[in-house]
């Protein structure tokens, strides 16, 4: 464990705001959250090494999921076929629909890069740290993946268009300098798109310690708006917009699990099949509708801009 300064304004004054284990793994050992009082980010400290955090992603983790064509599930396998639907819709929106290369920096099992390459006839290339998870997506996916970090892949400079980073920022270890790379190898003009956990959301308030979006120790850090926007104009990106589209469901039935696998465990069963009915489904979107407006969802989408400094 090291402690840390902040990431983003260097200072060492912070405050405790949640202590905290890893509930989804059931892994021993308590973290720190805290939030830098100069600056608002949040991260944990002390902090754990690479090594440390490695026992922390399982084979099982959830974004190594298997490819969606060997979903055995036909509501589920279409469910997920459109949940990266969406996210090429969104990603295509912003960038335009020309097909360019794209880097998925975090591609778990590659199956964002497989649905760009399907839908768009997109150039992909992924970098993954976990070796499982970047084996599958070249073995089962053929899918040009480097397993480890962006700043170990060596990308040539102004080598991509797009730069995706779906809920990856988080899991860093140098925020900083991580957005740096990405500036380096994307074009100017090239469009990052990354999703992160919102901690300004309102469910905090209703599942308290129990939020999905803690999910310590793998979430070294958590970001505010402001604080990510603060992160993309020293990194030298144009903010161009703050959406939320994708994800928030999920954190909402993995949250509402981890509160009723220790306070309701007789009917976490049925609250979470009475949840995921198609149309419980969609009265919650009008509820979700809500909260995107007012940017109090639990994932935030974010699309920026390379520009020339």
């Amino acid at each position: 464990m090291i402690h840390k300064s902040c990431n983003l304004c260097r200072a060492k004054d912070t405050s405790l705001l949640y202590k905290g284990r890893d509930r989804f793994h059931n892994i021993p050992g308590k973290y720190h959250l805290v939030r830098c009082r100069q600056c608002g980010l949040m991260y944990l400290d002390p902090m754990p090494t690479r090594k440390q955090l490695d026992r922390h992603y399982l084979v099982d983790y959830i974004p190594y999921s298997k490819a969606i064509d060997d979903e055995p599930n036909l509501l589920k396998r279409w469910d997920r076929r459109y949940g990266m639907y969406k996210r090429y819709c969104a990603v295509t929106q912003v960038a335009g629909r020309e097909p360019g290369r794209v880097l998925d920096v975090g591609c778990a099992t590659g199956n964002f890069l497989e649905a760009m390459r399907r839908h768009g006839s997109w150039q992909p290339v992924g970098v993954e740290p976990n070796r499982h998870a970047s084996n599958y997506a070249r073995d089962r996916l053929g899918l040009d993946v480097f397993t480890g970090t962006l700043e170990e892949a060596g990308f040539r400079d102004n080598s991509f268009d797009v730069v995706t980073m779906w809920d990856v920022l988080e899991h860093v270890t140098d925020p900083k300098a991580t957005l740096q790379e990405v500036a380096r190898v994307l074009r100017i003009g090239g469009i990052l798109v990354m999703s992160l956990p919102n901690p300004e959301t309102w469910e905090i308030g209703l599942f308290g310690s129990y939020w999905g979006g803690w999910d310590v120790p793998r979430h070294l850090h958590l970001f505010t708006h402001d604080v990510t926007a603060r992160y993309l104009e020293e990194a030298g990106f144009e903010l161009i917009k703050t959406i939320s589209f994708t994800g928030r469901y999920h954190v909402f039935l993995l949250s509402l699990d981890l509160w009723a696998r220790e306070r309701c465990p007789r009917w976490r069963k049925v609250l979470l099949a009475a949840l995921k009915f198609w149309p419980v489904r969609l009265l919650g979107l009008i509820f979700f509708s809500i909260s995107d407006r007012v940017r109090l969802s639990s994932i935030m989408t974010v699309f920026a801009r390379r520009v020339d400094k």
